[in-house]
């Protein structure tokens, strides 16, 4: 991937951002249901709710960026906030995107161990990062390119798999809605405040790559929340067709109800079994997901340190997260168990570091500018 300075930059269309922005809410999460335990039958209001964390993610880190446009979040961090605080920032961004890499594997591998127990753990690693490395050497806009392919192809057929559940949905199992009150629902939204709304964060450092020369640097927050309101409406109707295709009780025991959803289509005895396209657009869009978080967290080691580019550091930290996966979550169960800690622990980097630093940014130049009238 090429390094970023003052004579070459990536630019990515805000039609490739929008398809970004959509893949990075898909992954694991069109095969989980997180919070049901917690919101039931109200899960799909819970995910409406949740989906606010992601509008305000992305329109916290907008501030600042947009008011130094063509810098990395690294590097505004580095030069308004030094490079002692500002480097422990960064660090703890750092740490919230290598912990999702090792989320987003972990995935794959115990996916993969359940609906294939017969092949060992560690093929599913090294198919999943093998080519995840050679992505990110082929460059950013080679993957957004790609993406622009096949997305459309891969929500066209995810749509549909949901369409043809339609015969076999109960929606008498929908009601009554909010029979419990409204906490409930709100327990349920937190863990989808992170997984999969939180999850964005990737995004809003890929605001660097439009075209500033456009002047219209606010055309980013449109698109990007044009994506995540389609994103939301997908992720909603599978959270409806989870519930209405099961009985409450039943639906709070399976380990993945939108899964457990697709096979149950069945038509005239001849179209049946679809699950295989439901994997496929599993793991398409979980690799999308994988690039562009694996990549932020090579570019912000590549930046702070002014040392190569983010492809010359893609497989030392290819192998460190594979390496680490096993150690940090050794069993399955671990993966959900930490959604709401893993949201806690780095909630401050969703918008309080961004708002605070665009404070900064603001008092700076009005000081700056005071200096210079004074001069004057």
């Amino acid at each position: 991937m090429d390094s970023l300075n003052n004579k070459s930059k990536i630019i990515i269309s805000f039609r490739q951002i929008f398809l970004l922005v959509t893949a990075q809410m898909g992954g694991a999460s069109i095969i989980y249901l997180p919070g049901v335990g917690e919101a039931g039958r109200d899960i799909w209001i819970s995910n409406i709710i949740a989906s606010i964390m992601a509008y305000v993610l992305i329109y916290s880190h907008y501030l600042p960026m947009s008011s130094c446009a063509g810098e990395s979040m690294t590097k505004i961090l580095n030069k308004y906030w030094g490079k002692f605080l500002g480097g422990l920032v960064n660090f703890y961004y750092l740490l919230f995107f290598f912990i999702l890499c090792v989320l987003i594997v972990s995935d794959v591998f115990y996916f993969g161990k359940m609906t294939m127990p017969e092949t060992p753990g560690l093929i599913f690693i090294v198919f999943f990062l093998v080519p995840a490395v050679y992505a990110l050497k082929l460059g950013l806009e080679v993957i957004s390119r790609l993406l622009e392919f096949l997305l459309p192809w891969i929500i066209l057929m995810y749509s549909i798999l949901f369409l043809l559940t339609i015969p076999k949905l109960n929606f008498l199992n929908l009601q009554p809605i909010m029979a419990e009150g409204i906490k409930p629902v709100l327990a349920g939204a937190l863990p989808n405040a992170n997984f999969p709304f939180g999850q964005i964060l990737p995004i809003a450092f890929l605001f660097k790559y439009i075209d500033s020369n456009k002047q219209e640097k606010n055309k980013f927050v449109k698109y990007v929340y044009g994506a995540i309101f389609l994103s939301t409406i997908l992720l909603t109707l599978r959270a409806i067709g989870s519930v209405a295709a099961f009985e409450e009780s039943t639906l709070k025991t399976l380990t993945y109800p939108p899964f457990s959803t697709v096979r149950i289509i069945e038509i005239a005895n001849v179209l049946e079994r679809l699950d295989a396209i439901f994997l496929a657009t599993f793991y398409a869009t979980t690799f999308f997901k994988f690039i562009v978080t694996f990549y932020i967290i090579c570019e912000i080691i590549s930046e702070h340190f002014s040392v190569g580019k983010p492809s010359d550091y893609s497989l030392p930290v290819a192998l460190l997260i594979g390496i680490s996966m096993p150690f940090l979550i050794p069993r399955f169960d671990i993966i959900l168990q930490t959604v709401i800690p893993y949201f806690l622990v780095f909630l401050p980097l969703f918008f309080v570091i961004p708002l605070l630093l665009y404070l900064t940014i603001k008092i700076r130049k009005k000081a700056r500018d005071a200096t210079n009238q004074s001069q004057s």
